[in-house]
């Protein structure tokens, strides 16, 4: 566990220094409040989903396709389906602890205004379950390792970039502000962001809504398709 969490802590000081310090240099506030104060939560949101896609993504396909640790687990009274949200769940505790991880940095810093950051890793945890079968979805569709360059590439990083965590969609397009509050990242971002400097209300409950709503509606996706594919 050390030597998981260890590169976790240097990456989250890494991104502070750099994108918070460094930049914030230039760009000093945002919203009223310092700029590495401003992103400290959306990269904390985003180290999240990373940890979580990851380990669905990339790690699960090697468990299904090569190990083929799926096809030995389903011929014991497990079902597919345990599996899969033994999946889930494995995904979400390691992203959870990347985020506390995140989180216990930007104490350390002193980039936390509120009390009400106790409340962050519950809305850590549902966000990292979301992603976790977001990933989990992607891998049920692939058959082929290569195809995560897409997601990665196409998915990923554009929301990354995005989703909230370096600027606020106040002055942007009403058409390019709709995208943006399309990306589950964007709800992650701004109820952690709400929570850690003081805005939290009635905003910050309909961005955990919308973070709840969609891991309900995504979580049998996987099942599924993952239940149909191992039964061929």
């Amino acid at each position: 566990m050390l030597t998981t969490l260890t590169p976790r802590f240097v990456e989250a000081i890494a991104y502070l220094a750099v994108m918070g310090l460094g930049l914030g240099t230039y760009l000093t506030t945002v919203d009223g409040v310092d700029y590495v104060d401003y992103i400290a939560p959306g990269v904390a949101a985003s180290t999240v989903m990373f940890g979580a896609i990851i380990e669905t993504t990339y790690n699960s396909f090697v468990r299904i396709h090569i190990r083929r640790v799926y096809e030995a687990a389903i011929t014991t009274p497990l079902s597919v389906q345990d599996v899969v949200v033994g999946e889930y769940l494995w995904a979400a505790t390691r992203a959870l602890a990347y985020g506390l991880v995140f989180l216990l940095v930007m104490l350390g810093f002193g980039l936390v205004a509120s009390p009400l950051v106790v409340l962050v890793p519950l809305v850590m945890a549902v966000g990292a379950l979301l992603f976790a079968i977001i990933g989990m979805l992607y891998t049920a569709l692939v058959s082929n390792i290569e195809h995560y360059n897409i997601f990665y590439t196409g998915v990923l990083t554009p929301m990354f970039l995005f989703g909230g965590v370096f600027f606020p969609f106040d002055e942007l397009p009403a058409w390019a502000q709709a995208v943006g509050w399309c990306l589950p990242l964007s709800h992650l971002v701004a109820a952690i962001r709400d929570l850690a400097l003081g805005g939290a209300g009635a905003g910050t409950l309909g961005h955990v809504a919308v973070l709840v709503a969609l891991t309900a509606a995504l979580f049998p996706v996987p099942l599924v398709l993952l239940g149909r594919r191992l039964r061929r």
